[in-house]
């Protein structure tokens, strides 16, 4: 079934007030990087809200409203100095904690800046990501999930600029019916028999895939971690008949959709590959220090080799080509959306919780439940004895 315009509206607008947003700001959410820190502020936006996140002579990473509380100048263009960040046009100092430190040009004795205070947020720096919390406190905690927190292996960072909604996004995540059309290439063995399931699981969704390939059966299992995450692994040839695999011979990939504003994304990947014998798998170079690429709109990279689009933009092609926000009213979802469903669901029971004052799913608040947060997404082959004929 289609969604109404009202649904549409709910679960993707993001700015500061409306269902959907304040339902994500209870989150944590990626904002950049720590290498990209350095002795320049640098210009965000999150949730629709203009921000600049710099880090202090004291080393400490701050997120402040863009626009200095004296006359709007960007703080973009801000000094790093004295213990926080100084506006370039009349000098107003600001603390990490949007505390205004001095007010140049006001008499000696003037009491003005501390009646004051600038708009900031909490940031917590984990892994090399830098993530922000723009809702009510108290905050909950910071999600501990093993590939940001583990010290047996590689990691490697990346983040890109993609020009729809995010929900576009997040709901490629739950949708696996894509892999055997977006992704195939000409070495690509299609499948049959395929059986989509998704299951809800205390933090959003888990997603399992079983499918025929001649005699053999296969099945992944992906998740997706409330409110814009997906957890995936790599390491199968490219002609194997899965989209993507987990296991120890290989890496995982935990990405975020973060939205920018009602139209446009900030795709967050952090790959993370075990050292196994003294060796670990070759994942994609680190980006960290170029901080958020951008990408252009309805330009994508084309293999040759394949005669197709290039695998890093094919998904971005899938999406962005539905529109600035698709309109979920002319839509027509069948059996294999089944993941799309209940995504929607859980962010309409997510809404909903936080209109009444409770926490949306996956929030955490006990420090025993986030030592460490273990969710792995596995592909395996099957017993085909063991395969009933309905998958």
């Amino acid at each position: 079934m289609a969604l109404s315009r009202e649904e549409n509206e709910m679960l993707t607008r993001v700015g500061k007030g409306t269902p959907g947003g304040e339902m994500l700001r209870r989150y944590w959410h990626p904002v950049g990087f720590a290498n990209e820190l350095k002795n320049r502020p640098v210009k965000r936006r999150l949730l629709g809200e203009d921000l600049v996140l710099f880090r202090d002579d004291k080393g400490r990473a701050g997120l402040l409203g863009l626009y200095c509380t004296h006359r709007g100048t960007s703080l973009e263009f801000g000094h790093v100095e004295d213990g926080g960040l100084r506006c370039c046009y009349h000098g107003w100092l600001y603390d990490v904690s949007g505390k205004i430190l001095e007010t140049p040009g006001e008499p000696a004795d003037s009491t003005f800046y501390q009646r004051v205070r600038h708009p900031a947020y909490k940031v917590q720096e984990l892994a090399g990501i830098v993530f922000a919390y723009l809702g009510p406190d108290p905050a909950p905690l910071l999600p501990r999930y093993d590939v940001l927190v583990r010290d047996d292996g590689v990691r490697s960072l990346a983040a890109r600029i993609v020009h729809c909604n995010f929900l576009q996004m997040v709901e490629n995540s739950v949708d696996q019916h894509h892999f055997k059309w977006l992704h195939r290439t000409p070495k690509t063995r299609f499948w049959k028999d395929e059986k989509l399931t998704s299951d809800p699981t205390e933090f959003g969704i888990r997603d399992t895939f079983t499918r025929r390939v001649g005699d053999e059966y296969f099945r992944t299992i992906s998740l997706f971690l409330m409110p814009n995450m997906n957890k995936v692994g790599y390491h199968l040839p490219e002609d194997h008949p899965a989209a993507f695999a987990a296991t120890h011979e290989g890496y995982e990939a935990l990405r975020w959709r973060v939205p920018i504003d009602d139209t446009n994304t900030m795709h967050f990947t952090l790959y993370f590959s075990p050292i196994i014998d003294g060796t670990a798998a070759k994942i994609p170079p680190d980006q960290s220090d170029k901080g958020l690429l951008d990408s252009v709109h309805g330009k994508y990279r084309w293999d040759e080799e394949t005669g197709w689009i290039a695998r890093g933009d094919q998904d971005r092609c899938a999406q962005e080509s539905q529109g600035a926000i698709f309109d979920r009213t002319q839509e027509h979802l069948g059996v294999s959306d089944e993941g799309v469903i209940l995504l929607r669901k859980m962010f309409k029971q997510s809404i909903e919780a936080v209109q009444r004052g409770e926490d949306p799913v996956g929030i955490i608040r006990d420090p025993v439940k986030n030592e460490i947060l273990r969710w792995s997404p596995a592909e395996f082959k099957l017993d085909p004895s063991k395969v009933s004929h309905a998958e």
